[in-house]
């Protein structure tokens, strides 16, 4: 019996058979302007509080004026079905030796929180106010948000007040998930800037939020050299396996590459993206592997970041 019409009847029909193709997640995409307004250079006119951007229908960031404070940090709103997430309050100016101003976080947050209910036929949304570390110019606003109705507050106490409302069992080896309703979160813990410190990767945008860990400027590690590179480490492995369409820090210092602005400067009209790719954290993690003889990560500058033992001795770079 010829068995080569029965081998060629097989192939045709394993050829015919449909190939299962692995499904891959869909990222909301999202609009990040080419230029950030840092308010000034004249900081008497009266000037908005924050430039509130709206990244896409469920995102919105909040970049602080620099007539405000010198920091000019970042905020962050994500909007899930039952809650919306604050990441940070702000900058105060009782830490700028410029700025009386009193910003009114609260009522930016409000405005928002009204445009995006309108847009979605809603009355209002649940907060809950979450920082990404504890530093001053990432709290300041706080106490604008704590008897606000219909929040919940997590305050920037300690590390234990995030394992009991996150769930963290292994703290920081865990990473750990919150839903904001429709909207899951990955929190990881990334020590090393500040003990409390968190970085945050929203499943809906592919976005990475990495507080003061990394941004394009000058990175302060407070802690020990070791924790910090486990944090970068476990970012890494993270988002091994996962779609990063952009990693951000809270803060721009850097003008160009090689190039920081000084440090106070309040009106910054040139500025590095906010925004990096993934590869960003591959070289911070070469960069955390080079140690002096102290075992302090070496500081040291490079084309969108400077790393630097703790601060304030790290200077701007002016190339």
């Amino acid at each position: 019996m010829n068995s080569r019409p029965l081998i060629a009847a097989a192939v045709l029909a394993a050829i015919a058979l449909p190939t299962r193709v692995q499904s891959q997640p869909v990222y909301a995409p999202g609009n990040i302007p080419d230029h950030w307004l840092t308010g000034g250079p004249d900081c008497s006119e009266l000037q908005q509080d924050f430039q509130i951007v709206h990244y896409n229908e469920n995102m919105y960031i909040l970049r602080e004026a620099g007539c405000v404070h010198h920091e000019k940090p970042f905020l962050f709103m994500l909007f899930g079905q039952n809650k919306v997430m604050l990441l940070d309050t702000g900058a105060g100016p009782n830490t700028d030796p410029v700025s009386g101003r009193e910003p009114n976080v609260r009522a930016a947050v409000d405005f928002v929180i009204k445009e995006w209910s309108k847009a979605h036929n809603r009355t209002s949304i649940h907060l809950v106010v979450v920082h990404l570390h504890s530093h001053f110019d990432h709290i300041w606003g706080d106490p604008q948000f704590i008897n606000r109705p219909d929040t919940t507050f997590v305050p920037p106490a300690s590390v234990q007040v995030l394992i009991d409302f996150f769930g963290f069992k292994r703290w920081p080896k865990d990473i750990v998930q919150y839903d904001l309703g429709n909207r899951v979160l990955d929190i990881i813990a990334t020590p090393g800037h500040d003990d409390t410190e968190l970085a945050i990767y929203d499943r809906q945008t592919g976005i990475l939020l990495v507080g003061d860990t990394l941004y394009p400027g000058r990175l302060y590690i407070n802690g020990t050299a070791d924790e910090y590179q486990a944090s970068i480490q476990r970012m890494v492995d993270f988002t091994a396996t996962r779609t990063t369409v952009h990693v951000m820090g809270t803060h721009i210092e850097r003008r160009a590459p090689y190039i920081d602005w000084p440090i106070f400067e309040h009106y910054q009209p040139i500025e590095m993206p906010l925004q990096f790719g993934r590869s960003i954290l591959l070289e911070l993690l070469e960069a955390c592997k080079l140690r002096d003889r102290d075992g302090k990560i070496v500081q040291k500058i490079y084309r969108d970041f400077t790393t630097c033992a703790n601060y304030p001795n790290c200077n701007p770079i002016n190339k």
